[in-house]
């Protein structure tokens, strides 16, 4: 299982572009610079009225699947 640290700070408005259908990911950088796409929906437990904001762990199985994200 491969794991990376990444910072994501959206607000509110922005978020909603995924709800509206013009946004399925969200772009985020690692602590060690490199570029990660993940999917929208999985910041959804993180969402508040300002947004999403904070680090986060997101772990990846095999095949880079998506298998878990908490906040660090």
């Amino acid at each position: 299982m491969s794991e990376v640290i990444i910072s994501v700070s959206l607000s509110a408005e922005k978020y909603l572009e995924y709800y509206r259908g013009y946004a399925s990911g969200v772009i985020a950088y690692d602590s060690w610079g490199r570029r990660i796409q993940i999917p929208a929906n999985i910041l959804r437990p993180f969402v508040t009225s300002q947004g999403v904001h904070g680090r986060f762990r997101v772990r990846f199985g095999p095949g880079n699947k998506f298998q878990s994200i908490e906040r660090v």
